[in-house]
């Protein structure tokens, strides 16, 4: 930086002061503004979600992160204003457009997934399925990522994003005015860090110092579109070798800087996928097709950790509380 810039990072004591109450004050005058999970418990304890939060989700492969991000986005639509012309934004490096919203339509609509994607629907469920597509295309949800049939025809290779690719995207997205009035984002979900191009302008010698410059560029995207970044991050093979497998922030794969960049932190783990079935975990929970771990690790301005026992229907995409024995 220049000595003219420098001052720019510089705040004597009264400065530092009156930002701090300054900072009070708009998060009083905007308490309603942050998005909460939609799971009461945590909500008990969650701080909601404000704009430039940068929440992470750690989780193994197949271990439901995906579609606790998705339930995140879901909660968040019921949330956002649309008279504002407020969206959410869902960038995907894995799923392509059309399983992604296969995904959102079963959750919807309260629909088998598998049975979609073998197109064993009967008349009463292809209905619904045509009606939550209908709904689905006046809901405002955009995808970034690939569509599986288009380029397919085009033979094309599906476009590997990288962040500033992903801000071009969204600018594109921000410019498709509603009678006049640009779109805003509230919510942006990246699925996820290690599948993301680290951009050449990136340098680092390594893929983990990479993976860390990609966590800035996420954390940097909050702020500057004033949105709640989700990011997911797969969790390393040693998680595994633990009797409880809900990762911690250590597991994160290829970087430490989700760490010190999330403002919170979930943790996820789908028992069924390691532990035979009818064994319990923490001693008490009953291990099915339905029981989903998750843990609450860091928040900043709240408690933490916690971990809840939830009910998950991978089929219909949907997550609740479990009811108690």
């Amino acid at each position: 930086m220049s000595d003219k810039s420098i001052n720019s990072v510089v705040y004597d004591p009264p400065h530092a002061g009156q930002l701090a109450v300054d900072y009070v004050t708009a998060m009083q005058d905007t308490a309603n503004i942050g998005l909460k999970s939609g799971l009461c418990d945590l909500d008990g304890i969650l701080v909601p979600f404000r704009p430039g939060n940068l929440v992470t989700v750690i989780g193994y492969t197949s271990n439901m992160k995906s579609t606790f991000m998705d339930f995140l986005a879901m909660q968040a639509l019921g949330q956002i204003d649309r008279d504002k012309n407020e969206f959410i934004c869902k960038v995907t490096w894995e799923q392509s457009v059309e399983e992604d919203t296969l995904g959102w339509i079963a959750s919807k609509g309260g629909l088998s997934i598998t049975k979609m994607a073998r197109g064993l629907l009967n008349e009463n469920e292809w209905q619904t399925l045509r009606s939550a597509a209908v709904e689905r295309q006046a809901t405002p949800l955009w995808i970034m990522g690939h569509s599986q049939q288009e380029y397919q025809t085009r033979r094309e290779a599906r476009p590997m994003l990288t962040m500033r690719d992903v801000a071009r995207g969204l600018e594109v997205i921000k410019n498709d005015t509603i009678e006049g009035e640009k779109l805003r984002p509230r919510m942006i979900v990246l699925d996820y860090l290690q599948r993301i191009r680290p951009d050449e302008k990136d340098g680092g010698a390594t893929r983990r110092e990479q993976m860390m410059t990609v966590v800035d560029h996420a954390k940097n995207l909050a702020i500057a579109y004033n949105a709640v970044v989700v990011l997911g991050v797969q969790a390393g093979r040693g998680v595994l070798q633990r009797d409880i497998k809900l990762p911690t922030l250590d597991d994160g794969q290829e970087t430490s800087n989700i760490e010190q960049s999330s403002d919170v932190a979930f943790s996820c783990w789908y028992p069924i996928k390691s532990e035979p079935r009818g064994s319990t975990v923490f001693g008490k929970y009953e291990v099915d097709e339905h029981l989903f771990i998750l843990g609450l690790l860091k928040q900043k301005l709240g408690p933490a950790p916690e971990t809840y026992a939830l009910y998950v229907d991978p089929e219909k995409r949907t997550i609740a509380h479990r009811t108690k024995a």
